[in-house]
C-alpha cells in the first residue's frame, strides 16, 4: 500500500502555454502545481523569433511547429518536477505528448477563450473528462488514465486560472528584459 501513497500525495498538474507578441516573439511558460494549486516549479523560455525564411518554409504549420516541437519540447526537457498530468490551452500544445510520459489534456474552457468553440470533431480520437470543474479533452487511449487522476485534483481551486498566472509571469519577464536592455547599451 505505501507504493500508492506517493502518487496521491505527490500528484502534480502542469500548465503549458505559449504567448505570441509582435514585438518580442513567441514565449512559452510551464507552471507545475501541486494538487491544491500551489506552485512547485515555473519554466519560461526566452522569446523565439522566427526568421522570414522560417515563415516561408513552414507556412501555415509554423505555429504548430513553434508551440509543440520547439517551445513545448524545450520546456518539458527543462522540467525538474515529475508531472502527473499536463494541460495546455492551445490545440498545438497537444504535440508535447511526444516528449512526456504523462497524459496531455487540452482544457476546453481555456482554449475557447482564444480559439473559439472547440468540438471533439476538431480533435479526432479524443474524449472528455471533467476535472476540477473544467472539461479536459484527452486522446481516447488516455481517457481512463485521466479519469482515474481526476479525483486527485479535488482541491484544485480552478483548472483554468493557472494559464493567466503564466501569461502574467511572461509579461513580467518581458518587462524585466526591457528594463535591462537600456543598461546594456
Amino acid at each position: 500500500m505505501p507504493e500508492n501513497k506517493p502518487e496521491t500525495t505527490d500528484a502534480t498538474i502542469g500548465y503549458f502555454t505559449v504567448v505570441e507578441d509582435e514585438r518580442t516573439g513567441w514565449t512559452g511558460g510551464l507552471l507545475i502545481l501541486d494538487r491544491g494549486g500551489r506552485p512547485l516549479e515555473f519554466q519560461c523560455t526566452l522569446p523565439v523569433r522566427p526568421t522570414r525564411a522560417h515563415e516561408i518554409l513552414f507556412g501555415p504549420t509554423l505555429r504548430s511547429h513553434l508551440v509543440g516541437q520547439v517551445i513545448g519540447k524545450l520546456l518539458i526537457s527543462k522540467c525538474r518536477t515529475p508531472l502527473t498530468l499536463l494541460c495546455c490551452d492551445q490545440i498545438e500544445g497537444l504535440a508535447v505528448e511526444a516528449f512526456t510520459q504523462s497524459p496531455v489534456a487540452l482544457i476546453r474552457e481555456a482554449a475557447e477563450v482564444d480559439e473559439g468553440p472547440i468540438s471533439l470533431d476538431m480533435l479526432a480520437g479524443s474524449e472528455t473528462v471533467e476535472v476540477a470543474g473544467a472539461t479536459f479533452i484527452v486522446p481516447m487511449e488516455q481517457r481512463e488514465r485521466v479519469a482515474g487522476l481526476a479525483s486527485q485534483y479535488r482541491d484544485l481551486p480552478d483548472a483554468v486560472e493557472p494559464f493567466e498566472r503564466i501569461r502574467e509571469a511572461i509579461k513580467e519577464a518581458h518587462s524585466q528584459l526591457a528594463r535591462q536592455r537600456p543598461e546594456a547599451a
